[in-house]
């Protein structure tokens, strides 16, 4: 009799705690493999820490308005990334997310901040448009902003990004007395991002005052330009560029929507002076063989376009990467 007793139905406890134990939520916009594990998180967690952790809680969501933008400076700075802010502006409808990488060193005032943005479809975490950034954000300041697959708002978003700086220089007092002019503008973006860059430049120059006689100084940097389009060729807008103004071309030898041969052509016929940087082994997107170079390259593509608009690189063409 007393055997028979000892035996019980105890086993069904231990597997429900190891049902709960885990722990997913510290990644940020995952895939939709993520999206069952957050309704297994919270079971066992909050049973046990509601009652020891109730009152950290309320302390922390009583001073969270107050540290909005000290998180994003802390994330910034703990994981070397770019801080996160949100610009708007009357042309656009909607609040334009950005990204600002700020180099090591604090930038003179005759540095630039260039204005960046990512290709049709995709976002600022894109590999190539990280790593590009990363690099450039070694010497110079980059404001790299979130469009939508439209190229009229594209390019005034360009706009909105560009007032922002004006108007955050010219509170911090590092603008020259320039008139009303526009002077050291850097635009630059990857595939249909360099494509608005273009048309943006093209706004500002139309803009400029017709008795000037110093156009604006603006600097191109266009990465994987989709030059080659499924029914058209896209150079008429780089042959309307007049001579004042600056191209840099970052293309890889295998990116099939601008041949180099192409390129090589309208690069003849421009009025504007331009430069080219050769990434060897790169597709349109700027992916490499072996994947684990794709990162090294990535940057060392934005140090020289840093290198190019502060005039250091001097090479017509220039080639890198290979093994």
């Amino acid at each position: 009799m007393p055997p028979k007793r000892r035996k019980s139905s105890d086993p069904a406890d231990p597997p429900e705690p190891k049902k709960s134990a885990t722990r997913s939520s510290a990644r940020i916009k995952a895939s939709a493999q993520d999206d069952p594990n957050p309704a297994l998180e919270p079971a066992a967690p909050k049973s046990k820490k509601k009652a020891k952790t109730s009152k950290p809680k309320s302390t922390k969501e009583s001073t969270a308005p107050k540290t909005k933008t000290p998180k994003h400076k802390s994330l910034s700075e703990s994981s070397h990334g770019p801080a996160i802010l949100t610009i708007t502006h009357d042309s656009v409808k909607n609040p334009i997310t950005c990204h600002q990488y700020t180099p090591p060193t604090t930038p003179t005032a005759s540095t630039p901040t260039l204005i960046f943005t990512h290709g049709a479809g995709g976002t600022l975490s894109a590999d190539a448009v990280v790593n590009f950034c990363n690099g450039y954000a070694k010497t110079s300041p980059v404001l790299a902003f979130q469009g939508s697959m439209n190229l009229a708002a594209r390019v005034k978003s360009f706009h909105a990004c560009l007032s922002h700086l004006e108007s955050d220089n010219a509170e911090k007092g590092a603008r020259e007395e320039r008139g009303k002019e526009i002077v050291g503008v850097v635009l630059g973006g990857r595939s249909m991002g360099s494509r608005a860059a273009v048309m943006a430049a093209t706004d500002l120059l139309s803009c400029s005052s017709p008795s000037s006689t110093s156009p604006p100084n603006i600097s191109l940097v266009l990465v994987s330009y989709p030059l080659k389009g499924p029914k058209d060729i896209r150079d008429q807008i780089l042959l309307d560029l007049p001579s004042s103004v600056r191209v840099l071309f970052i293309v890889g030898d295998r990116d099939g929507m601008c041949p180099l041969d192409l390129l090589d052509g309208i690069r003849k016929r421009m009025k504007a002076a331009s430069r080219l940087v050769v990434v060897k082994g790169a597709d349109h997107g700027m992916h490499v063989k072996p994947a684990a170079r794709e990162r090294e390259y990535g940057e060392e593509t934005g140090v020289l376009g840093a290198r190019w608009v502060d005039g250091k690189l001097g090479d017509d063409v220039v080639e890198m990467g290979g093994v």
